[in-house]
């Protein structure tokens, strides 16, 4: 308890009063299963126990909480420098500034005021209304006495969504918004602590003028203009104690400081006790926040939201939702966020409609019991993802009534244009910066064959920069689409065996250590299961069929691989191989070499993967594993990126992206037989790096 006083007693008196401070956010602390029944009755309707929440400005309040926890920050530096003492919880806030600072900068990002405006609201009795996630953050806070535990704050939300589930944007919202509620219940404790010392020093300052002071009507007058403070525990804390020294002005003062106690049914005891309980309950609760904003920040929130997620659940029941790649989830999340937006249906039921058109599709193109070629293609029609972000989403949306944007509407009509969406547009400018150069040359006076002329040698260079104007403009507004994949990061499976290869040169026992090298890294970068490596070499070109030195060098890169597959052993197959070729004469070239050189040698090992055995190859020591899929192409000097591989696979074999052959037209008509990743170029370092990079 702290006892304060009324406005009216304030302006009585002509000794500064500092302002009422507001209560923190605080209630009755509950275990686990009390937060998770009182999530369903917030769900219900039942506010009883929104601790003080009532509506406001949230970008108002986030900066004004910057703003107060900023000026007592400062003022408590200030008066720490003085040599004042400073109690624990404003030590807290000394400390952790910058952690305050970078957790308000985290609010203002995560939620701007357009998205907090998009967020669905719980009515308030009073007729206003407030964010039902800011709601349920309010209330966990309240209930938890600030510390943070995603356990705990898991069972208030699935309380909840026992009752009404959560939208995706919620349950992203909910560690911001959890971030904010703490920021709130900081800003009020640090204004408490700083009208506490303002209270004390005033005490103090009473206390020293009282014990100065022999005269008893001056001190009578001084004390007569505090009677207003005498009922704060914090000021009449601070001055019994500053009084208790066995004076005769003490004593003095002492008689007015409880008769002015009294007056309001209270007494020295209690107000010691009741100042000590706000003094502790703040330090701990301030401490509690502090280690809050650092948990919040240490958390994995995906983890944490995929938990939560009635749409996750649903999703990963009944189909292979949890077998794709948290990029591949999201995409399907974001999608379902979208079609809700734009219908009349919750995210939840429009993740159950794609469900059930999937299932319907599966039903009708059910192929029985035996194999087919179209496979793969009747696969992709029934696998949701087909309906939430492949080309039957269309179907998806006549289902639940989807209204799409004026901006949608307008890309799709330029997608249907197909080739004519690029020609058209680019014929036509490449026409006008024509028609503007033709005019220009007609003002200075040129000949009707010299203008002609001009244009004829313009037209190319125009043509190059009107394309180039619309690659820009298109950019800007059609995005590309990522392709949705499995996770293999922790192991390809065995119907998606991988062979990563790399075609080279090797003419020295130098040549064959970089490769050796470079492949190990390779294998260090992508150790999921399922995946090996091959150096595909050629002897450089020669005079002859075979040098004095190929086969040392030969069999010294045989020892190498046979080295890492030491190092790195695997049950099955083994993970590293070597593919040489035998040279044979070119004429054309006057000399023997590698046939076909790279494009040769990746031609010859898809006829021995595919079991062809007519190639140029030299006889293997250990036969390449069986039911090879897939084959990556590296070149010598390119690097891959940790798990790239698995990420690649995992997007081929997603039936969205199996390729369909159509053996009449022998062409690939549905899906990708080829992945082209973007390449970026490594930067130098060292010696070799610009003067730019040093």
């Amino acid at each position: 308890m702290n006892i304060q006083t009324n406005p009216a007693q304030i302006e009585k008196t002509s000794a500064s009063f500092p302002a009422i401070t507001e209560e923190p956010i605080r209630s009755n602390y509950l275990p686990e299963e009390r937060l998770r029944l009182l999530g369903e009755s917030l769900a219900k309707g039942d506010l009883t126990d929104l601790f003080g929440l009532t509506p406001f400005d949230f970008q108002a309040r986030v900066r004004d909480s910057a703003k107060k926890i900023l000026e007592v920050y400062r003022s408590t530096n200030a008066a720490q420098a003085r040599g004042e003492t400073i109690t624990p919880a404003a030590q807290w806030l000394l400390d952790n500034n910058y952690l305050v600072e970078e957790t308000i900068f985290q609010v203002k990002r995560d939620l701007p005021r357009r998205f907090y405006r998009q967020l669905p609201t719980l009515k308030l009795p009073d007729n206003g209304s407030v964010p039902r996630a800011l709601a349920l953050a309010w209330t966990y806070v309240a209930h938890s006495d600030s510390s943070v535990s995603a356990t705990m704050f898991k069972a208030i939300v699935q309380g909840f969504q026992s009752v009404e589930p959560l939208k995706i944007g919620e349950l992203w919202a909910l560690p911001s918004l959890l971030r904010f509620v703490l920021i709130e219940n900081l800003r009020r404790l640090a204004v408490r602590v700083n009208r506490t010392r303002q209270m004390r020093q005033i005490a103090n300052d009473v206390a020293d003028k009282v014990l100065a002071t022999d005269d008893s009507a001056d001190r009578q007058a001084i004390l007569s203009n505090f009677s207003a403070h005498a009922q704060d525990t914090t000021f009449a804390t601070q001055l019994l104690y500053r009084l208790r020294d066995g004076s005769q002005n003490a004593g003095k003062a002492l008689e007015w400081l409880e008769g002015e106690l009294e007056k309001t049914g209270s007494d020295a005891e209690e107000i010691i006790i009741s100042e000590h309980h706000t003094l502790s309950s703040g330090n701990v609760t301030t401490g509690n926040i502090i280690r809050g904003l650092r948990l919040i920040n240490d958390v994995d929130w995906t983890v944490w939201f995929e938990g939560v997620s009635r749409i996750d659940t649903v999703l990963r029941e009944r189909t292979d939702f949890a077998a794709l790649d948290f990029f591949s989830r999201d995409q399907y999340r974001t999608a379902i966020e979208e079609l809700a937006r734009r219908s009349d249906l919750s995210e939840y039921r429009v993740a159950e409609k794609a469900i059930e058109l999937a299932g319907h599709a599966a039903s009708e193109t059910m192929l029985g019991d035996g194999e087919s070629d179209a496979g793969p293609i009747l696969s992709a029609h029934t696998d949701v993802g087909f309906f939430l972000v492949g080309p039957r989403r269309l179907e998806l949306e006549k289902a639940i009534g989807y209204r799409p944007t004026i901006s949608q509407t307008v890309k799709r009509a330029f997608r249907k244009t197909g080739w004519l969406g690029i020609v058209v547009p680019v014929f036509a400018l490449t026409a006008l910066l024509l028609v503007l150069s033709g005019n220009a040359l007609a003002n200075l006076g040129l000949s009707v064959p010299s203008i002609v002329l001009m244009l004829a040698l313009f037209a190319v260079p125009a043509s190059e920069g009107a394309l180039a104007f619309f690659n820009t403009v298109v950019s800007l507004f059609l995005k590309p689409t990522r392709l949705v994949g499995y996770d293999y990061r922790h192991g390809v499976p065995p119907e998606a065996r991988t062979l990563v290869v790399v075609p080279s040169l090797i003419g020295s026992r130098d040549d064959v250590e970089e490769n050796i090298r470079n492949i190990e890294v390779h294998h260090l970068a992508n150790t999921a299961d399922e995946i090996h490596f091959a150096l595909l070499s050629d002897w450089p070109d020669s005079k002859t069929e075979i040098d004095a030195a190929d086969t040392e060098i030969l069999e010294f890169a045989r020892a190498e691989i046979a080295r890492l597959n030491a190092r790195y052993p695997s049950e099955g197959a083994p993970r590293f191989y070597i593919l040489h070729r035998r040279r044979l004469f070119n004429a054309a070239q006057g000399s023997w070499m590698g046939w076909e050189r790279k494009r040769g040698k990746l031609h010859e090992l898809d006829l021995l993967l595919r079991g062809d055995s007519d190639t140029t190859f030299l006889p293997l020591d250990v036969p390449l594993p069986e039911n090879v899929v897939h084959v990556m192409t590296l070149d010598a000097d390119t690097r891959t990126t940790r798990d790239a591989v698995a990420t690649l696979v995992g997007k081929l074999c997603h039936p969205l992206n199996r390729p369909h052959f159509d053996a009449s037209k022998r062409v690939v008509t549905a899906g990708y037989a080829i992945l082209q990743p973007r390449i970026t170029a490594s930067l130098t370092s060292g010696d070799d790096a610009s003067f730019f990079q040093r």
